[in-house]
């Protein structure tokens, strides 16, 4: 063959998208990882995010041969990691957690330099359920009482979050838009922050993950669940969910803590990553140190992610400014 006929069918193939940029891409992932892989954190360090960001890093080591530094790079709600992640290469070796939908809320309701088009969901690694508590001396014994309350004086209940554009702030505004229930958000920095408002007399309510910082007020009678976001109640929280109590749409409280790559990152290495998900959902090991009541039953994987992605902008894009 002539080198200028040689050259012209070149062109021509790597015109295709099924070409020689997918055969370059095949190569890499072959190879992948070759390298040290980071794990960014959008949160400080102990915290559900950085305590599943480990328990996955050290079993990613053992199954990808590479070291996994674990990185916590906390600001602006979660964005200064996902800015760092959208700059890397997307050559799978960068990588960050994710809590959904507070991710979502960030970006629908600010400027902060990035989009879920932006990134290349890997997979679920736990999801966290949430619920309205009081305190234990509250005069509201169930949700009835406690909504009846704030009708009859639309100034009366205030409801803790920790945080102000995360699930729990925007599904308080969700129950007042959907249901006509006047509650007044009020944000604090963290669970740790709402837990001692609660206790200390100074709001009605919080709406707050259901995890390990939380079950042992709970458990030793400091706080009680008035109702709980998930559509099936849980074993481990004697309370009664929003769904049996007559508010079904009120179920997207669960906060999401996945993985995900920069948009453009190889499928094979998406796929990679994403069994590697799978494989640690079924270890023993993984699942103790994160805690088998949030590990889903049935792993999520890529697609599954993606799509929480998306119903969290459909559920959440009208109550933002609100």
């Amino acid at each position: 063959m002539r080198p200028t006929r040689a050259l012209a069918v070149l062109l021509v193939l790597c015109t295709v998208p099924t070409g020689c940029a997918t055969q370059a891409g095949s190569e890499d992932a072959a190879e992948y990882p070759s390298d040290d892989i980071r794990l960014l954190v959008p949160y400080s360090a102990g915290g559900p995010t950085d305590i599943a960001a480990r328990a996955l890093g050290r079993y990613m080591e053992s199954e990808l041969g590479q070291t996994v530094v674990v990185e916590n790079l906390p600001g602006a709600s979660g964005a200064t990691s996902y800015l760092e992640l959208i700059s890397s290469r997307p050559d799978g070796h960068t990588l960050s957690m994710t809590a959904l939908p507070t991710a979502v809320l960030n970006y629908l309701g600010n400027d902060v330099g990035y989009t879920r088009e932006d990134f290349a969901p890997v997979g679920v690694v736990t999801q966290v359920p949430s619920g309205i508590v009081v305190p234990a001396g509250s005069p509201y014994q169930d949700l009835e009482s406690l909504f009846a309350a704030a009708r009859q004086d639309p100034e009366a209940i205030s409801v803790a979050t920790p945080g102000a554009t995360n699930t729990h702030a925007a599904e308080t505004r969700r129950i007042t838009d959907l249901y006509d229930v006047p509650l007044t958000v009020v944000p604090f920095e963290g669970a740790s922050e709402v837990q001692t408002a609660l206790l200390g007399g100074n709001v009605s309510a919080g709406f707050i993950n259901l995890s390990q910082d939380a079950l042992p007020a709970i458990d030793a009678g400091d706080l009680r669940v008035l109702a709980v976001g998930t559509s099936e109640p849980l074993s481990y929280v004697d309370a009664p969910t929003f769904v049996e109590l007559g508010y079904p749409e009120l179920v997207q409280s669960t906060t999401t803590f996945g993985v995900l790559a920069p948009a453009g990152t190889p499928e094979e290495i998406v796929q990679r990553l994403e069994e590697t998900l799978r494989a640690a959902s079924e270890d023993e090991r993984v699942v103790e140190a994160l805690d088998p009541r949030y590990v889903p039953e049935e792993f999520i994987g890529s697609d599954g992610l993606g799509a929480l992605f998306v119903e969290a902008e459909e559920t959440f894009r009208d109550v933002v400014g609100d």
